[in-house]
C-alpha cells in the first residue's frame, strides 16, 4: 500500500468479495465508519508499528476483518471501540509477525539510539522504539487516546493487572532514555 495516504479509505477488495453480502445500509454505515475512524486508527497502528507502511496495512487487516464481521456487532454505539480493539490486536498480532525481521536488522545510522542524544533533543518516537509492543499499545491507548487502564485492557484482549505492569516498564524506560530515571 506504498504511497496511500493515510487519509485515503484503503479496504482489502479480496477480503470484501469474499465476505458475505451486507444490506445497502450496513454497507452505507460501513463506509462512514471507514471514512470517521481511518486517520484514528492509522494514528494507532502507526504508533505501535512505528512504520507507516506497515501501519496502512494493519489498518487494511483491521477493515477487512471488521467487514467480514459487521453483522456481528450487537450495539453500534460501540463501534468505535470495537475497530479500536480490531486494530489493536491486528497490529499485535503483525508485530509478532514482523518480530524476527526487525529484531535482527541493523538500527540504521540516521535513528540513532534515544539515550546518546545532545542537549534537550528529545524524541519521543525514537525512544518507543525500545518499547515492546504491549508497551507501545498502552502507552497509546492510555496517554494518547485517554483510555482508562481497564479499557486499555479490553482493547488489548488482557487483564487490567496486565496493562498495569506493561505502562510501568514502559514509564521507566522512557524515563531512562531522557535521564530522567
Amino acid at each position: 500500500m506504498a504511497g496511500v495516504a493515510p487519509d485515503e479509505r484503503v479496504v482489502c477488495v479480496d477480503a470484501l468479495t469474499a465476505a458475505p453480502a451486507m444490506g445497502a445500509t450496513a454497507e452505507v454505515e460501513f463506509a462512514a465508519a471507514v471514512e470517521a475512524e481511518g486517520r484514528r486508527l492509522y494514528a494507532l497502528a502507526l504508533s505501535i508499528l512505528g512504520d507507516p507502511h506497515e501501519a496502512e496495512d494493519a489498518v487494511q487487516d483491521t477493515f477487512a476483518q471488521a467487514w467480514r464481521d459487521w453483522a456481528a456487532l450487537n450495539d453500534p454505539a460501540r463501534r468505535r471501540a470495537w475497530l479500536a480493539t480490531i486494530c489493536v490486536r491486528t497490529t499485535l498480532r503483525l508485530r509478532r509477525r514482523l518480530r524476527a525481521r526487525w529484531h535482527h536488522a541493523p538500527v540504521p545510522e540516521e535513528h540513532p539510539d534515544p539515550r546518546q542524544r545532545n542537549g534537550d533533543d528529545l524524541d519521543l518516537v525514537r525512544a518507543c522504539r525500545l518499547l515492546s509492543p504491549q508497551q507501545r499499545s498502552v502507552v497509546a491507548l492510555h496517554y494518547v487516546y485517554g483510555f482508562s487502564l481497564d479499557e486499555c485492557a479490553q482493547v488489548m484482549g488482557c487483564r487490567a493487572g496486565t496493562v498495569r505492569p506493561h505502562l510501568h516498564r514502559a514509564l521507566l524506560k522512557l524515563r531512562e532514555a531522557y535521564g530522567d530515571g
